[in-house]
Formats: C-alpha cells, structure tokens, sequence
C-alpha cells in the first residue's frame, strides 16, 4: 500500500499569513480613509464655490449689496443677530419673529440662484440635531455647515477692501451641521429694529458696531485633514490650515488665537469685531 501526502498549512504559517493581512490593512486603511476624506473635501469646494457665486449674482441684482444674514422683526426687539435662522424659511410652522427675521436670510435670499439648499452642507460635516425646541414643527429641514460673514450683511461690494483675501463664507461650525437652521459668523449685533445694520469699524456706535461669534458647539474647527475650506469674496475657494494640533496661530492667517482639543476657545479681534473678517481691512 502506498501513503498519500497531504498538502497544507501549518498553524505557524497560518499565522504568519494573518499577521501580513493585518500589517496590509493598517497600512491601507488610513490612505483609504484619506481619499474618502480627500474626496469628501473636493465636493465641500464645489458646494462652496456654488453658494459664493449665488452670493455675488444676487449682489448683482440688488444694487451690489450683501445679502442679510439675518432680517429685522420688532417682535424680537431688534435684528435676529442672536437667533438661528430656518433654513428653508417654509419648514417652519408656525410663522413666529424669528422666522420673521429669517425672511432675509442669506441663504433663503440666494435659494433663486442655487436652486438646490444642499450645497450649504459639507459631506464632511455630521448633523448635530434639530435644537429647535418644542417652539416649532415642520418638516422638510436643511443641514447646513456653512456660515456667512455677517459683517457683510447689505454692505457695498465697493466698500470690500481686498476683495480676494476677505472670508465670504467658512465652515464657521466647523464638523457640525445645523439641522433646519443657519447662522452668521461672525454675526453683528444691531439691537434696534428701526435702523439699519451694516458694519461699522471698531469705534463706531449703534447698529453693526460690534459683533459677536458663536463658536463650533462643541465640535472641532478643522473640518479636512487639519483645517477647512473658505470662500472669498472674489468667489474663490481656498483649503486654509487651522492651528489647533499645531501649536500657535497667526492673525493674518487663522480666525482662532487658541484652542482645546482643536475647539476654538477665543479669537482675533480688534475688540470690537473679528479680525479676519473685516470688509475695510486691506492686505495689499
């Protein structure tokens, strides 16, 4: 009789095997990870660029005037600087002060010339809830991760100083999206309904003198690989870094001046404005 050889694997080759898979998927992984990041960051352009240009051609429309971030109802007692603004107006029922106030809303305003309200969302960005309370009902609400420089609300396009290094619109809320809701960042603070609420430099009294920024609820400012995408007012769109994780910022370059586990603590100002954002500051 003649004995048959089987062929197979031993236990030590069998593990040596999954060991190579193993060290194959760590080191794969992450780049896998980075190209969907990657990809994610691209799409977050193109939503931008798309709101940045509705921006300009409803300036366009409207005398070369900034839309409003947010509008006027005496029912609040002054200009909704301080209140999130519905996004689309129609979801929200019943029809109160503060929907009132998101009549002139950036967003709603352009929603003619985008025709679509989801490019207002990153893909990047995760939906952080609807934070409406019990005040409102409704459906048919929009995610919404970017934010518009309210120091821009119904300003001239010839007053913009340097039109190209001037943020128009940021992911102010970092990886958090809005749900139903947008906000200006950073939002003047115009108290009185009767006057209006343009920007006015640091030293200056009344409506638009100061402004106010809301942070990121709790989620961190860098929103792809280590900073986000920013939109100026020439229409173009920039990866700017976020100094977080890095150490120390600059005031030319970053909106923070400090941060927390890469959570914005506090920010450049001029005390009366946000540094960065100033539609009179020239670069040149």
């Amino acid at each position: 009789m003649s004995q048959r050889k089987t062929n197979g694997f031993t236990l030590i080759e069998l593990l040596v095997v999954i060991a190579i898979i193993a060290i194959l998927a760590a080191i794969l992984f992450p780049v896998f990870a980075q190209a969907r990041e990657k990809a994610r960051q691209t799409s977050c352009v193109s939503n931008e660029k798309q709101m940045a240009l509705s921006v300009i051609m409803y300036s366009q429309d409207y005398d070369e005037l900034y839309p409003e971030a947010f509008g006027a109802d005496p029912g609040i007692g002054g200009w909704g600087s301080t209140y999130r603004m519905p996004v689309p107006l129609s979801w929200a029922t019943p029809v109160d002060a503060r929907a009132n106030a998101a009549s002139g809303n950036w967003i709603n305003s352009c929603a003619p010339y985008t025709k679509n309200y989801q490019v207002v969302k990153c893909p990047s960005a995760s939906n952080v809830g609807f934070q409406g309370g019990n005040s409102y009902t409704g459906s048919g609400r929009q995610q919404v991760s970017l934010t518009y420089n309210g120091l821009l609300q119904s300003y001239s396009q010839a007053g913009v100083a340097t039109p190209g290094n001037l943020p128009m619109l940021t992911e102010g809320t970092g990886k958090a999206a809005l749900d139903g809701y947008s906000l200006a960042f950073p939002a003047l603070q115009c108290t009185d309904a009767t006057q209006a609420c343009t920007y006015k430099p640091c030293g200056g009294t009344g409506n638009g003198s100061s402004s106010i920024w809301f942070g990121t609820f709790g989620q961190t400012a860098p929103v792809h690989s280590g900073g986000s995408n920013v939109a100026f007012c020439d229409g173009h769109v920039k990866f700017r870094r976020l100094g977080g994780a890095a150490g120390g910022t600059g005031y030319g370059i970053d909106f923070w001046t400090n941060y927390t586990a890469d959570v914005p603590v506090s920010a450049w100002t001029d005390s009366c404005h946000l540094w960065l954002f100033r539609p009179d500051i020239n670069w040149n």
